[in-house]
């Protein structure tokens, strides 16, 4: 009897406490981190949430200034903080009504934000006291194509299966068109016929390993240059030459991990970049360089003495000089650091068309190096800078995450990291043309991508005291950034928020470095408003289906390849994009505004069929064709596929049809080293590439001693053309 009545004792003593406890606090909260509506909607709801209702309660809902486009008063109205009240005991949400403006300027996404604050009778929930408004515009118009030149595709050739094949970088030889693949993961040198481009065939496939692993090719002449790794990829590389069919010729020796290999214009050189990677743990570092070897007698006169590797050891005194003037130099280790010749990291090379000088791409330093191919002196090393995502025209889709495309403005900073580079003339004026894709350093003892969202990525809560929010997976948390660049006060948070890539193509002076033109966010604007690739918008180039926006928060579309040609009397520009494929064509005469010409594509937007990651471009000029026509070539990586596209058009401008008059060149082929001209003549002369190796103004006759032997076409300002022979 007394255990029983002790029992009981203890169970009443714990309901009399259970019913003494203070209950839950209420708790109110915005439902989601973001909200999106269309301006033609008239107005967007945002839920706001009570928890453990009990008594009446209220929060205020205030508009956030610090984060926000979108501006109260013209782009919506919220004239002053509102006050939500919550009836006792309520489950209900309470409906913020916002109206918005349908006005009529073209412009992208705008945003604005409102917080949760003075709450009564109740809490803040930690975490869900901001939301991000989305207002998306209706009157931003697709940019707009002027189609005066169109590019067909006649078809594409798959050198293999995906997945145990590629086809990266592909080289053409008019003189006998056949085209030259670097197929790296086969591990193959395959050789194609071009003869009837609808139509490619295979002549043979040379096998690469025993010399090492391929990373590019470059071919005059019947002559085929390989430029390949070392089997450990920090020793010194090499340059294989072959004949037209496959047939080994000699190797000789160059820096180490050659990615990429080019003839000057007059064919008198070849030029590698030469990568110099890390191993993964740091603990070999090789020098980043490029090899300038002299062909001037041909593949006969080339021995090891031939080849000159320039390294970047006069600029290692130089570190804080380089770094403050915008160049990228963090490599190696805490403990060993990267010297600068190490950290310079030579990606690829344009040569001028007087094959004079060389500029090469280091893409992990943002920069641009200048090389005098007669000297081997290196003349310049500059920073191609940073976009501005904050700024107009320069906005992008950054989240994976959010169900729509999003291009709006971020206090972000886009590293351009240039891939490939074009060096083209306009008016006697040379500039060069880069393919801002974007590239960072995954390594085992060096990492620096992190997600905004990371705990690791700490952003300053002064500069940035919508931090929270940011770190959204659906506003800016998804987006990949550097962590070596940004903390300007060194206290080991961010100030400053670095993604990779620019998303974008730019054209510099070569003479100054000048920035001359910037495309900024027309690329992902061209592919998210394309009738058919809509649907794939920043899709990457894995195989199978394609996921739209699944690079958004990587580098969007990834400028990959560039190159340039004259047709007539237009320049123009073919950048590749990696990730969601094709190729986009602009009228470059003004390379201060580029005109956007044509954006073609030629992948599967529902399976993994079709051209999927274009890298390798090269034009093919008229006079080299085997149609006559002009054509673009695109190597596939992902697809192992070269593609074929003819081009039509490149009318002449009214004066030019008007004044074009018969062009002859004499002697022809040439004589004595020197060429006679019909009428005086401004113009271009090209070599087989389509690669302008002359500027003419007015002049009646030209040296040719220089040239090396091959077709050459003079293309005048007026339309007329004429080939040359040199013997």
């Amino acid at each position: 009897m007394h255990r029983t009545l002790l029992a009981g004792g203890r169970l009443g003593l714990v309901l009399w406490a259970l019913q003494m406890a203070p209950a839950a606090a209420q708790s109110v909260r915005f439902t989601a981190a973001t909200a999106i509506a269309n301006e033609t909607a008239g107005t967007i709801s945002v839920p706001v949430a009570i928890t453990n209702s009990g008594a009446a309660s209220t929060v205020q809902v205030a508009l956030v200034t610090s984060l926000g486009t979108a501006t109260a008063g013209t782009d919506f109205t919220y004239p002053a903080t509102q006050t939500l009240s919550f009836p006792a005991e309520t489950t209900i949400n309470q409906i913020l009504t916002i109206p918005l403006t349908d006005d009529v300027l073209a412009e992208g996404t705008e945003y604005f934000t409102l917080r949760l604050q003075n709450p009564t009778n109740a809490t803040l929930t930690a975490g869900a006291t901001e939301v991000l408004v989305y207002i998306r515009d209706n009157d931003t118009q697709a940019p707009v194509q002027t189609r005066n030149l169109t590019l067909n595709r006649l078809g594409s050739y798959q050198n293999g299966a995906s997945g145990t094949n590629s086809a990266e970088i592909v080289a053409h030889d008019p003189s006998t068109q056949r085209l030259y693949v670097a197929n790296s993961v086969g591990g193959k040198l395959d050789i194609l016929s071009l003869a009837n481009p609808a139509a490619i065939t295979p002549v043979a496939s040379i096998n690469i390993q025993p010399y090492g692993g391929i990373n590019s090719v470059a071919v005059r002449n019947g002559v085929v240059a390989c430029a390949i790794e070392n089997a450990d990829p920090q020793q010194n590389g090499s340059v294989v030459f072959f004949d037209q069919n496959g047939a080994f010729l000699k190797q000789v020796t160059v820096g180490a991990l050659p990615d990429m290999i080019t003839f000057s214009p007059n064919g008198q050189l070849l030029v590698t970049a030469n990568e110099g990677e890390p191993k993964s743990d740091y603990s070999v570092d090789p020098e980043g360089s490029v090899s300038v070897i002299d062909f001037s007698g041909g593949v006969a006169g080339v021995t090891q003495a031939s080849v000159t590797t320039v390294g970047f050891g006069g600029y290692n005194s130089q570190a804080a000089t380089l770094r403050a003037a915008g160049i990228r130099l963090y490599g190696g280790t805490a403990a060993a650091p990267s010297s600068v010749a190490q950290d310079l990291e030579p990606e690829y090379v344009a040569v001028s068309a007087d094959s004079r000088t060389a500029y090469i791409t280091l893409q992990e330093n943002n920069a641009i190096a200048t090389l005098d191919l007669s000297t081997r002196q290196f003349t310049s090393l500059r920073t191609v800078g940073y976009q501005d995502h904050s700024k107009a025209g320069f906005s992008l889709d950054a989240s994976d995450q959010t169900p729509e495309i999003l291009m709006a403005n971020w206090p972000i900073r886009g590293m351009r990291q240039p891939d490939a580079i074009a060096a083209f003339e306009v008016a006697g004026q040379r500039y060069l043309l880069t393919a801002n894709e974007g590239d960072a350093r995954e390594y085992n003892a060096l990492n620096e991508i992190n997600r905004i969202s990371e705990a690791a990525y700490v952003l300053d809560p002064t500069v940035f005291p919508n931090a929270a929010l940011l770190k959204n997976a659906q506003v800016l948390g998804r987006l990949n950034v550097t962590n070596k660049l940004g903390d300007t006060d060194g206290d080991g948070d961010f100030d400053e928020i670095y993604a990779l890539g620019g998303r974008s193509f730019s054209v510099y002076n070569a003479s100054t470095g000048a920035l001359v033109h910037d495309s900024g966010d027309l690329l992902e604007r061209v592919t998210s408003t394309d009738p058919t690739y809509g649907a794939i918008f920043n899709a990457s180039n894995t195989t199978g289906n394609p996921a739209r926006k699944n690079r958004s928060d990587d580098k969007g579309p990834e400028p990959e390849g560039v190159t340039t040609g004259m047709i007539r009397d237009t320049v123009y520009a073919f950048v590749s994009l990696e990730r969601i494929g094709g190729v986009a064509v602009f009228n470059v005469n003004d390379p201060a505004q580029p005109k956007l010409v044509q954006y073609v594509n030629n992948r599967s937007t529902t399976t993994g069929a079709g051209d999927q990651g274009p890298e390798g471009i090269v034009f093919i000029a008229a006079a080299n064709s085997p149609t006559g026509q002009p054509l673009l070539l695109l190597a596939n990586e992902v697809s192992s596929t070269v593609s074929v596209y003819s081009m039509q058009g490149g009318v002449l401008s009214n004066k030019a049809a008007r004044n074009a008059e018969p062009l002859h060149l004499y002697p022809n082929p040439s004589q004595g080293g020197k060429v006679q001209l019909s009428r005086p003549v401004s113009g271009t002369l090209q070599d087989v590439l389509g690669r302008p190796v002359r500027t003419l103004r007015r002049a009646q006759q030209f040296e040719t001693a220089d040239l090396a032997a091959g077709v050459y076409v003079l293309r005048a300002e007026d339309g007329a053309s004429s080939k040359l022979v040199v013997p």
